[in-house]
């Protein structure tokens, strides 16, 4: 991954040229908050992108494992819904998981239709391993913080969270 946004993140970020032309005036608190916000995610992005990278995961790919890990035995359609993607992506997205060895579709015995998806003993290994590794991570950035101050940035970000 290149260690520059792309255009478009670094014009959502107010870090590339033609950044200076979306809000007119100077800067005020409301665009420095939105930049600050924008910095922190890709930075944070970048983060678990590195720690995926030794796994030969990248973004999409850990985060299906997680949605299985949590709900083994979901149909690839609820994986559509969680992951907010089109159905042609999860697909690809399950043969290359199940052609590294981390996933399995089995059929629904109920439904001729639908698969049902797994991890392999392989991929549990790996999303235990990769779980603990994203924890500690997770922990030692919001270190800086205390608790009041964490529900106090998650009620903050809820609510400009689009719906």
């Amino acid at each position: 991954m290149s260690a520059e946004p792309t255009a478009a993140v670094a014009t959502l970020a107010g870090t590339s040229p033609a950044a200076s032309c979306l809000c007119s005036g100077p800067e005020d608190d409301t665009v420095a908050a939105w930049k600050q916000l924008v910095v922190t995610y890709l930075k944070l992005q970048r983060r678990v992108e590195d720690m995926l990278a030794p796994y030969g995961l990248v973004l999409s790919q850990f985060e299906a494992l997680a949605k299985i890990a949590r709900k083994p035995g979901m149909i690839q359609q609820e994986l559509v819904s969680l992951l907010l993607v089109t159905k042609g992506n999860v697909g690809a997205l399950l043969d290359r998981l199940e052609s590294i060895g981390l996933v399995e579709r089995r059929s629904d015995p109920n439904d001729r239709r639908a698969n049902r998806l797994y991890l392999t003993s392989r991929g549990e290994t790996m999303i235990n391993e990769i779980f603990e590794k994203h924890c500690a991570g997770i922990r030692e950035i919001m270190s800086p913080l205390d608790a009041d101050q964490c529900r106090t940035m998650q009620s903050l970000l809820k609510m400009i969270e689009p719906s």
